[in-house]
This record gives structure tokens, C-alpha cells and sequence, in this order.
């Protein structure tokens, strides 16, 4: 949708733009080994990395967990993908 003012526009799907849920999304996309757990309001990062400043990624889920071992094992309640919607 266009609008004529500069300011963002609230996103359509869970999670939105939330910095917790990007951080989350960042670091299960580039396998940084962590525990993540989003439940709704509660999201935990244990490990991971904060997201790059142009990444657009999200979780499109409102709830799950995922656990990244060294040397990219991945096993994780989340089969979407990160792309924006």
C-alpha cells in the first residue's frame, strides 16, 4: 500500500518488525549456535548474534523453539521461511 507519508506502516503478520523476533530470525538463518524460544510475548536468545542493520528477516510464527549446535545442527520446532511477507 502507497501512502503519501514517510512513516512505516505496521506490518500484517505476527511478529512484525519486533527486534527480538529479527535477532531471533538472524541468528537461526546464519545457524549461530543458541537456544531461541518465542512464545507469544516471551521471547528468549541465548547466544546468536543481533541481526545486520539491513536485514529484513522475521519469524512469521507465534510460538516455537529452535537449538543451533556448532557445527550447523539445527533442530527446530520452525519450518517457515524469514522473507517479509
Amino acid at each position: 500500500m502507497l501512502t503519501d507519508d514517510s512513516q512505516p506502516q505496521p506490518s500484517a503478520y505476527p511478529g512484525g518488525n519486533e527486534p527480538q523476533l529479527r535477532a531471533i530470525a538472524y541468528s537461526l538463518d546464519c545457524l549461530i549456535p543458541g537456544f531461541y524460544l518465542w512464545l507469544g510475548p516471551i521471547k528468549v536468545r541465548l547466544g546468536g548474534s543481533l541481526p545486520e542493520k539491513d536485514y529484513p528477516g522475521t519469524i512469521h510464527s507465534n510460538a516455537g523453539v529452535a537449538i543451533v549446535l556448532p557445527g550447523y545442527r539445527i533442530f527446530s520446532t520452525y519450518q517457515g521461511d524469514y522473507d517479509p511477507r
